[in-house]
């Protein structure tokens, strides 16, 4: 699907500059339309007008992504997955992160609680953005309505995340879905065997709904089945198998749903798919296993939940609920779905780390995101009060910004007066990072300062500063610097 420009969109637009989107113009609409920052609905003569009908039809069928997006949830936690438009981020970009939901069942109340609570509080900062999770999937073991309808109604008073209801028994799913009731949870899932129950459920309750089968033309026959059915809201699962040999298998039925879809145009399977990395834990005695074989069953478990990430697979559910493991997963998600169109990057500025003094030391770095939060990590870290000098270099890092001539003397200068740094510094000192060396001199000459070469890794200003940094030497070197 190529990639739609703002004057493809503006003839189907009301063209009136209405402002009721929220926007000034039609055109600023039509940009962040396509950079999926504003929704269609929010045009509201479009919806409101009989006479735009024909536009909106039209506008609907061109914006609509080949993968379309699916929401769980409602309110402030609901979310939305697929919508991809490309097969390869670097074409374009990912939009919705792989939601990472966390299984639980409907026989060990405890354990539901202890590991919902864990889904619920789960929060990591990593370099500037948050890596939570996004929902509970409540599976049913017991076989019993009544028992899975507690176990749902228990998820429920802990948490208001998104939750799937996971049986195959349309008796049970229905029990689920009654306590659920306008919390629009996932269905799991429809088979060629409960299809039809599965469908009415979907469309009396007005929920998404999961097919799954390993088989691929059943799928699509499983999925047109439901479209003729009214059901457009469908989780596509082509299977999640374990195991050598297995998992390259799963691997290719993700793969060739979403290049059906984006590449050849085949609407019948343009859905968010979901994973279940989870799978590597069943048929195990899990309360009896050792230490050993569950992190070697958790390794397993993240081998294959980051082989599906990788390429966007919109939803995993995963069994292992430990913060060592989450992180791991999160930082690959966090990852792929960075924006390659953007240098990461943070806001320049003089910042105060540690609650420091005028005679703190003085750092200096560039504005790349990964740059300054190892940075400042590490000095948070060490309880060094510090003054870090962050300089824009539109999100490059040190090497390449000194390379390119990003980070210079006269940006760096540009920054000192900028931020007013000699009011709140009063030493001369600064410490430049070891890749940007080559600037010493320079920048000595140019700034008035007394530059010290920090070492190439940050990980290593503790034992610069206790034999490099004396503010007594220091202040004597500039005073030569002045005769």
């Amino acid at each position: 699907m190529p990639k739609l420009s703002p004057l493809n969109v503006i003839p189907l637009l009301p063209g009136t500059n209405c402002g009721q989107c929220g926007e000034q113009t039609c055109m600023s609409f039509a940009v962040k339309l396509l950079d999926h920052l504003i929704e269609l609905k929010e045009c509201k003569p479009l919806f409101s007008e009989k006479k735009y009908a024909k536009k909106l039809k039209k506008l609907k069928e061109l914006v609509t992504p080949p993968i379309i997006s699916i929401k769980i949830g409602t309110g402030e936690k609901q979310i939305s997955i697929g919508g991809e438009e490309v097969l390869y981020r670097h074409e374009l970009t990912y939009y919705s992160p792989t939601a990472i939901f966390v299984d639980v069942n409907d026989e060990d109340l405890d354990d539901l609680i202890q590991r919902t609570e864990f889904v619920k509080n789960y929060d990591w900062i990593r370099l500037g953005d948050r890596i939570n999770l996004q929902g509970i999937a409540v599976r049913s073991l017991s076989g019993n309505p009544d028992t899975f309808a507690q176990a749902v109604k228990k998820v429920l008073s802990i948490t208001d995340l998104p939750i799937i209801l996971c049986t195959l028994d349309p008796k049970i799913m229905e029990a689920g879905l009654k306590v659920t009731k306008n919390k629009n949870p996932l269905m799991y899932t429809a088979t060629k065997e409960n299809w039809k129950e599965m469908a009415k459920l979907a469309l009396e309750y007005d929920v998404p709904i999961t097919v799954y089968s390993t088989d691929l033309d059943e799928l699509k026959s499983l999925c047109v089945s439901l479209e003729n059915a009214g059901i457009n809201k469908i989780v596509l699962d082509p299977g999640t198998i374990p195991g050598e040999g297995h998992i390259g298998e799963t691997y290719s039925r993700h793969i060739i749903l979403k290049k059906s879809a984006i590449e050849k145009g085949d609407k019948s399977i343009g859905y968010p798919t979901i994973g279940i990395p989870a799978a590597v834990w069943m048929d195990q005695d899990i309360k009896n296993l050792s230490l050993g074989e569950r992190v070697t069953l958790s390794y397993e478990e993240a081998k294959l939940g980051t082989i599906l990430i990788s390429h966007a697979t919109n939803l995993l559910i995963f069994h292992t609920a430990e913060n060592w493991f989450m992180l791991a997963i999160g930082v690959v998600r966090q990852n792929v779905y960075a924006d390659p169109r953007i240098n990461p990057a943070v806001e320049p500025g003089l910042y105060e780390i540690n609650n420091p003094t005028p005679e703190s030391p003085l750092f200096l770095t560039t504005n790349y995101t990964m740059t300054y939060f190892v940075v400042k990590g590490d000095l948070e870290e060490s309880r060094i009060p510090s003054w870090l000098l962050v300089i824009d270099t539109e999100g490059i890092g040190v090497e390449c910004a000194v390379a390119g001539g990003d980070l210079n003397v006269d940006a760096i200068k540009e920054h000192i007066e900028k931020y007013k740094v000699n009011e709140k510094v009063k030493h001369h000192g600064i410490i430049i990072p070891g890749l940007a060396a080559r600037l010493q001199g320079e920048l000595e000459d140019s700034a008035n300062k007394v530059v010290i070469v920090g070492p190439r890794d940050c990980g290593g200003i503790p034992f610069l500063l206790e034999k490099r940094w004396n503010l007594e030497k220091i202040e004597e070197l500039w005073q030569e610097m002045q005769s």
